[in-house]
């Protein structure tokens, strides 16, 4: 998977969800994160009614692009804060490409895992939803994402920077069950040995 091109960083992120589940923080989490590492950054939100739970999308474009929209096809990682999400934004999803699904599942359905198979996608499946729960902080099921993200160690993110901007972007109440779900989603991509496609 090459996410960078001569030294440069170019890194095209789909953020999905629903409403209330923090998804536009978590993309401007990785926005201000790939700024303080020194690189360009454009966003996109597209979303309904996510007061209601209706889908959000975020777009986020790290490195040198014109235009903050991801073409389909174009994506590299695709972030899935909810499984329905997940199939939904699928086609955004470039060969090789990488994807980190919320979900409670321990394998996808067989047609969706051998599309993501001749398409050379990697697929990890994390239950975000349980870690938060475990902290009691269900809303902070996004930070659960991150943490288990950060710990891929995709340029130009690592699991510090990803941290040191949670940090600056959560308010004071929230803050210290947002560091422990990171910090929980760190250990469990740690415990399963996951590594950097």
């Amino acid at each position: 998977m090459l996410f960078s091109q001569g030294g440069t960083v170019k890194l095209e992120i789909v953020c999905a969800g629903i409403g209330g589940r923090g998804v536009l923080l978590a993309s401007t989490v990785l926005i201000e994160a790939a700024i303080s590492a020194g690189h360009s950054a454009l966003a996109s939100d597209e979303y309904g009614m996510s007061q209601r739970g209706g889908s959000v999308v975020s777009l986020v474009k790290i490195g040198d692009f014109k235009s903050p929209l991801i073409g389909k096809e174009n994506a590299d990682i695709l972030l899935s804060f909810e499984e329905s999400e997940f199939y939904r934004n699928l086609g955004f999803l470039k060969k090789g490409g990488l994807t980190i699904v919320n979900t409670r599942k321990n394998i996808l359905p067989a047609e969706i895992d051998n599309m993501l198979s001749k398409r050379n996608i990697t697929c990890l499946l994390f239950n975000a939803d349980d870690m938060a729960t475990e902290k009691s902080a269900l809303q902070s099921s996004n930070m659960a994402l991150l943490g288990f993200f950060s710990y891929l160690a995709v340029e130009p993110y690592n699991v510090q920077n990803i941290r040191e901007t949670i940090i600056k972007r959560t308010k004071g109440k929230f803050l210290e069950k947002n560091l422990e779900v990171f910090d929980l989603g760190c250990t469990i991509a740690k415990d399963r040995n996951i590594r950097k496609p």
